[in-house]
């Protein structure tokens, strides 16, 4: 568990030093990541692993996705799309705001399983790994996709 704790720790870090210094209008700025602004990456990171929070009791309790993460999944681009434009009235302080208070939330919540759940292979029917792989794929691998985005991101507005 430490591992995990210490990779979900070190990639946030890496991402919010990408970032760090921008001004709000930098992070507000639409269209340097495709059709998103760096805020809107960050809102897009912190449904995801918001999304992760909620059903993990669930599927680490019945071995079952909900279904609601179920659709989610299918028709990923038309939730993350949604998931924004819901957090789009936040400003970028508030977004950063957001980031963290989700992580504290996963943070606590992984901190109540038991050893031999994080030690189980295949915790739900559709992940045959850890737990400590899934967050690794999920999430940290999640943050490593889109650093790479909001690296070059930020030095376009800083230009």
């Amino acid at each position: 568990m430490d591992d995990i704790l210490e990779e979900l720790r070190s990639t946030r870090a890496a991402l919010l030093d990408t970032i760090a210094g921008l001004s709000e209008g930098a992070l507000e700025s639409k269209g340097v990541i495709g059709d998103w602004s760096i805020k809107n990456v960050l809102a897009h990171i912190a449904a995801w692993e918001s999304w992760v929070v909620q059903v993990l009791p669930t599927r680490l309790a019945t071995g079952e996705t909900p279904a609601e993460l179920r659709a989610r999944i299918e028709d990923e681009d038309r939730y993350n799309a949604e998931e924004v434009g819901e957090r789009e009235e936040l400003t970028p302080a508030e977004q950063l705001i957001e980031l963290e208070r989700t992580r504290a939330a996963l943070l606590d919540e992984l901190r109540g399983v038991d050893a031999a759940t994080w030690e189980r292979r295949g915790p739900w029917s559709t992940w045959q790994g850890t737990l400590a792989e899934y967050l690794r794929t999920s999430l940290v691998g999640h943050e490593q996709e889109h650093i790479g985005d909001l690296r070059a991101a930020a030095e376009r507005v800083r230009e």
